[in-house]
């Protein structure tokens, strides 16, 4: 198993659902694992506390930026597993893109700063702080990190690398990042992922003319090298490669197999558990059938 795969657990930026048990998702759907990729900066108590310190200073840019450019510089110095996740997208940027191709690195509001902005700094190369109103600041390199603040307006066709903690569908890119930097005159050419969950993003970003590698690629070899380092049973391998390989269809047969966990998350104590499973019986993303549903009485 490789080292990032490894953190992955160690963290808990990936997390597994024991067997008969599923996580419960924002969009009112359910899976056998969950994924925040940002925990690699070193533990899940310190992703929070970053995350904390964005939204507190999220109406003073000058003050957001320079804070935490300084807060991953202390924090790679300090944490052995971030220093590994970065040092590896440091490499792979060298080695498939070579480092006098790339004008700017690039990372979007708000977990890509995790990871975006010391890459840069490793690089010696401008960072491009991308928030979702796609405004856009440049943090160059310099003494005074206040004065090496400057709005993005053109970008004279510069070349950028935009670093991520995580790719799906690349819904983001397409709806933020790539406009923002394209109306600048900014070409975004390549993507350095920490994870990418295997589900069409690298596809899209290709049909958008854009080069992805991820550190670590979700998938049926990823599943069967968890299961062969014994951290996976066999049968929650095969669970999960299902989910990755048909998630709609897997999680309905799941359900469709074990509704006392629909009924327990409708019944239980969780106020956000009882509201997704509300909502997946409101939406119905399944299709199941009315015979199904009428089973379930909604509080």
């Amino acid at each position: 198993m490789n080292n990032i795969s490894r953190l992955l657990l160690e963290t808990q930026a990936l997390e597994i659902a024991p067997p008969q048990q599923v996580f419960w998702y924002t969009s009112g759907t359910v899976g056998p694992f969950y994924l925040n990729a940002h925990f690699l900066y070193g533990s899940r108590q310190k992703a929070a506390s970053l995350l904390d310190f964005i939204d507190q200073n999220s109406e003073d840019r000058t003050r957001l930026l320079t804070g935490l450019r300084a807060r991953v510089e202390k924090n790679f110095a300090e944490d052995a597993c971030y220093r590994t996740v970065l040092q590896a997208m440091v490499a792979l940027a060298r080695d498939e893109i070579g480092l006098d191709q790339i004008d700017y690195i690039s990372g979007g509001e708000r977990r890509d700063w995790f990871f975006s902005l010391h890459v840069a700094k490793l690089l010696q190369k401008p960072a491009l702080a991308l928030f979702k109103d796609q405004s856009a600041v440049i943090i160059g390199e310099g003494d005074s990190a206040a004065n090496r603040l400057q709005v993005a307006t053109e970008l004279h066709g510069a070349r950028i690398l935009h670093v991520a903690d995580l790719i799906t569908e690349a819904s983001s890119y397409v709806r933020a990042w790539l406009p923002a930097l394209e109306n600048r005159g900014g070409k975004l050419l390549w993507s350095i992922n920490v994870v990418d969950r295997g589900q069409g993003g690298a596809k899209v970003l290709r049909e958008h003319g854009i080069a992805a590698w991820p550190l670590v690629q979700l998938g049926q070899a990823f599943f069967e090298e968890l299961s062969q380092a014994s951290y996976l049973s066999p049968s929650l391998a095969r669970q999960l490669m299902d989910y990755h390989r048909q998630p709609r269809e897997s999680m309905k047969k799941f359900l469709e197999e074990h509704p006392q966990i629909l009924q327990e998350a409708l019944q239980g104590e969780d106020l956000k558990i009882r509201q997704r499973a509300r909502q997946l019986l409101q939406q119905n993303p399944y299709g199941f059938d009315e015979n199904f549903l009428r089973r379930f009485s909604l509080p």
